[in-house]
């Protein structure tokens, strides 16, 4: 049996190998595997156990030392940082995307406290801000959710829906720290979803939201959304705390 020759295949190039090796290191901290205070093996022992050059594996300890996962001590070695008391934003962005449907419990009701706080605020600021284009991305994810029949599709349109909500409050920080949660929101609400028909009251949540930002009525948009998140977050609370805690 002969090779297929129409296959092709991506050339593995020294930065992606190099994005690989920080990966599995990032994921043995996260995991726990590695635990803060751990000691690093010496690099020329991850060089070989990784089948890399050492002068790769220093790079990816440099990069790792950079988003605050690990701190170099001169002569010392390399120490496993406690990344919840030490975290920065691109750890934020890791553990984003880092088995979200695993994620442990503290750590899921503390998204959803952020969560809460981002999307509040940004409601009150979308009525007061919102441009009649940002409006009209907000209606365009709407409609992509009542369209939609299949999960992914109508899973995109909810998570586009708070997205055109978080730009429209005018603040680009508060839509950037939304969207870096996206891996994480897109797992919640496959999860959320796929369990009973709960499609049609969001739906109509959403109009309603939908509906307070055009009339620019700040209250009736703050109600909205609170239900609109009442709904979503306890909902999937039991479902999350119920199979995966």
């Amino acid at each position: 049996m002969g090779y297929i020759m129409a296959l092709s295949f991506s050339k593995l190039t020294d930065s992606s190998l190099k994005q690989c090796v920080v990966q599995e290191l990032e994921n043995k901290i996260l995991s726990g595997e590695l635990k803060p205070g751990d000691r690093l093996p010496p690099e020329r022992e991850l060089a070989s156990a990784m089948g890399i050059s050492r002068s790769l594996v220093n790079l990816c300890i440099l990069d790792l030392d950079s988003k605050g996962f690990v701190s170099i001590n001169p002569r010392k070695g390399t120490f496993v940082n406690d990344f919840r008391r030490q975290g920065t934003l691109q750890i934020l962005l890791s553990l984003m995307n880092y088995n979200s449907d695993r994620m442990d419990l503290e750590l899921f009701d503390n998204m959803m406290d952020t969560r809460r706080l981002i999307e509040y605020e940004c409601t009150r600021l979308a009525v007061q801000n919102a441009a009649d284009r940002d409006l009209q991305k907000i209606g365009d994810a709407f409609h992509t959710m009542t369209e939609r029949e299949d999960m992914q599709g109508f899973v995109n349109g909810n998570f586009s829906f708070h997205h055109a909500l978080a730009s429209a409050s005018g603040n680009a920080v508060y839509a950037m720290i939304f969207n870096s949660f996206k891996p994480a929101i897109h797992c919640f609400l496959r999860l959320y979803f796929s369990a009973g028909n709960r499609r049609d009251a969001s739906v109509e949540h959403h109009r309603e939201l939908l509906d307070a930002l055009m009339k620019r009525d700040e209250a009736a948009a703050l109600e909205a959304i609170g239900r609109t998140l009442d709904m979503g977050i306890s909902g999937l609370e039991r479902i999350y705390k119920r199979e995966i805690g």
